[in-house]
C-alpha cells in the first residue's frame, strides 16, 4: 500500500497548512506522494490519504480521484465553498466514505443537513507530539503570533489583468489607496486592542513571529518552517495568537495559549474555540483595562484539557485506518 500526503498551492504562504500535513504525516509509514489539495481529482496515485484541514480554494476540483482511499477526519468545508462541496456528486462521495470526521461544528451541521453521517472530531493537530518538537533554543519564550494581523494567503491574489488596467487606468490607484488606508486603520486598531489586553510587562518580554512566510518558495522549505515554528510553540512559556493552527498545536504540547478571536470567517471556529482560553474583540473593547489584564494573566496560567478526549479518539481512528 502506498501513502500520500497533502501539499498546497505553489504560491501558498500559510504555514498552518503545512502544520496540518505534519500532523497527518506522523501516522504514515512513509510518504510515497505529495498530492495537491487543489487538484485531488487529477491524481492517478493508488494510495491512502488523510483528508484533514480547510477545503478548498478550487472546489471545481472536488471530489477527489477514485484512485485514492481517503480518511476524512478534521475536515472543514469553508463557508465560501459550501455550495460546490455539498453538490450531489460531493455528497455521494462523502456517503461512500462516511462517517466524516469534522474539524468544526459548522461543517458537521452542513453534512448532517444533507444526510451524511458525520461527527465532530476536532483537529488532527491536537495529536502532535511535544517530545518530537521541543528544543532548548528558545525555552520559556512568550510568543505573539499573528494577533489580528490576517494577510492574504496568496500574495498575488489581487492582481488585475493588463486589459482591465488599460480600460480603467485610475481604478487600480484608487483601489490600492483604499486598501492601504483600510489596512493601516486595521493595524492601528489591532495595536490598541493588543496593548489593552496584554500587560506591558509581558509585551516587553515577548517575541513576535508569523505563521505566514512569503520567502519560502518550495514545499520542502515550507515544511521546514512549519517544524521550526512547532519547536518554538512546544518550548514556549506562553503563546498568544489569532491563528487556530498556532493555538491547536499549543494545546497538543501543553503550552499555555490565549486565542484572540477574529471577527472574520467565523465558520472555522465553531466548537474549536471551546478548547482555548479565548478573548473576543467585543470582550476586549467592553471590559475595563485593569480587569481585562487580570483576566489575561489568570488565563495565561491555565492549560485547558477539554480537547484531550478528542486527541485520543483521533489517534485511535487514524491509526486504525492506516493499519487496516
Amino acid at each position: 500500500m502506498k501513502y500520500a500526503l497533502l501539499k498546497y498551492r505553489d504560491q501558498e504562504t500559510n504555514i498552518g497548512d503545512y502544520i496540518q500535513s505534519l500532523a497527518a504525516k506522523r501516522f504514515l509509514p512513509q510518504v510515497d506522494a505529495l498530492i495537491s489539495r487543489e487538484a485531488l481529482d487529477e491524481t492517478t496515485e493508488n494510495a491512502k490519504i488523510i483528508l484533514n484541514g480547510w477545503f478548498m480554494h478550487h472546489p471545481e476540483h472536488w471530489p477527489p480521484s477514485e484512485t485514492l482511499l481517503p480518511k476524512f477526519v478534521s475536515f472543514h468545508i469553508n463557508d465560501f465553498a459550501k455550495k460546490p462541496l455539498t453538490s450531489p456528486k460531493a455528497l455521494a462521495y462523502y456517503k461512500k466514505h462516511q462517517p466524516i470526521g469534522c474539524r468544526d461544528k459548522f461543517t458537521l451541521q452542513k453534512l448532517e443537513e444533507n444526510g451524511v453521517k458525520a461527527y465532530f472530531s476536532g483537529c488532527l493537530t491536537l495529536t502532535l507530539e511535544k517530545e518530537k518538537y521541543q528544543n532548548t533554543t528558545t525555552p520559556n519564550a512568550i510568543v505573539l503570533c499573528d494577533i489580528l494581523s490576517h494577510k492574504n494567503d496568496v500574495s498575488d491574489t489581487n492582481k488585475k489583468s493588463l486589459w482591465k488596467t488599460i480600460r480603467n487606468p485610475h481604478k487600480p490607484i484608487i483601489n490600492a489607496t483604499k486598501s492601504f488606508l483600510k489596512e493601516y486603520k486595521e493595524k492601528k486598531e489591532a495595536k490598541k486592542i493588543i496593548e489593552k489586553l496584554i500587560p506591558k510587562s509581558i509585551l516587553e518580554q515577548s517575541i513576535t513571529v508569523s505563521n505566514q512566510d512569503f520567502n519560502a518558495t518550495t514545499h520542502e522549505e515550507k515544511f521546514k518552517k512549519a517544524e521550526q515554528l512547532l519547536s518554538l510553540y512546544a518550548s514556549a512559556k506562553l503563546v498568544v495568537t489569532s491563528r487556530i493552527h498556532v493555538a491547536l498545536p499549543c494545546l497538543a504540547f501543553g503550552t499555555p495559549v490565549i486565542f484572540v478571536r477574529p471577527d472574520r470567517d467565523t465558520s472555522r471556529f465553531e466548537g474549536i474555540t471551546d478548547f482555548f482560553n479565548t478573548f473576543t474583540i467585543d470582550q476586549i473593547l467592553n471590559t475595563e483595562k485593569t480587569e481585562l489584564q487580570q483576566q489575561f494573566t489568570n488565563s495565561s496560567k491555565i492549560v485547558k484539557t477539554e480537547h484531550l478526549k478528542y486527541r485520543e479518539q483521533l489517534i485511535k481512528d487514524v491509526s486504525q485506518f492506516i493499519n487496516s
